[in-house]
């Protein structure tokens, strides 16, 4: 997303408690958000959940693994053709080489905060082969690698002293002035707060729950994107939404997830 002019509207004031973050404030207590609060240590930053920790985000949810070039065979050039190949014209070659280069960087860092990969008994991390892979290299917890990774992350947030976790904070505005961003305005259980910061940063999943059918948390509306236009942010390519391919159809919503893997295995 990059700025965009916009004429904002005058809002109605409004009566909040003012607290300085001291930080950074990260939108979104999934994988992304809390990786982030993690890195960006020892630098305080606060993140907020819409929620209970753990509770409602993508994350959790996800099964299969996490697609990282680990094995004697394969490297991230490979992982690039794969992915540029499925992508069918559609993907951006320099993001596709950027983020596969990275994956095996990723892999390690998430095994350093705690997270549990399964692995054979040599210790080596076994790799599953899912759909569009030419090699196995889908690292994963069982089917529940989601659940694994949001359980290392929100434990290493908690122990993380520069980090301020906010549950059941949700953010309705994002605060500008002339200058750029002045914080962020949330609504707690307590009231309104005017969380004062100059950085922000979007963690807040996709869009799944806006549409009749999902294998996504309904609660996955969009409300990043909304919160980054009427602050000012050109949104680009949201027509680019993502279906998982396999879903069990038994007439509830969300449709109950089949795992990718089972196109590879």
């Amino acid at each position: 997303m990059t700025p965009r002019q916009t004429s904002a509207t005058p809002r109605a004031p409004h009566a909040a408690t003012v607290i300085e973050a001291g930080g950074p404030v990260i939108i979104g207590a999934g994988l992304a958000g809390l990786s982030a609060a993690v890195e960006l240590a020892p630098l305080p930053c606060v993140v907020l959940s819409a929620g209970a920790l753990s509770i409602g985000t993508s994350t959790g949810w996800a099964q299969g693994g996490v697609a990282a070039a680990m094995g004697a065979d394969d490297n991230a050039e490979l992982h690039t053709a794969d992915t540029i190949a499925a992508g069918a014209g559609l993907c951006e070659p320099e993001a596709v080489a950027a983020i596969t280069a990275a994956g095996p960087a990723a892999i390690d860092w998430l095994t350093e905060q705690g997270a549990r990969f399964d692995r054979d008994v040599t210790g080596s991390l076994k790799l599953g082969l899912e759909g569009a892979h030419s090699r196995r290299r889908i690292v994963h917890a069982g089917d529940a690698t989601g659940a694994e990774l949001l359980r290392a992350m929100l434990t290493a947030a908690q122990h993380t002293a520069s980090v301020s976790l906010w549950e059941y904070a949700l953010v309705t505005e994002i605060l500008t002035d002339a200058d750029g961003v002045t914080g962020v305005l949330v609504r707690t259980p307590t009231g309104m707060i005017e969380l004062r910061t100059a950085q922000v940063l979007l963690a807040t999943g996709g869009i799944g729950g806006l549409f009749e059918h999902t294998t996504n948390p309904l609660s996955s509306r969009g409300q990043g994107l909304a919160l980054a236009y009427r602050a000012g942010a050109t949104l680009r390519d949201i027509e680019m939404v993502q279906f998982h391919p396999t879903a069990l159809d038994v007439g509830i919503d969300p449709m109950p997830l089949v795992s990718e893997a089972v196109r590879g295995e």
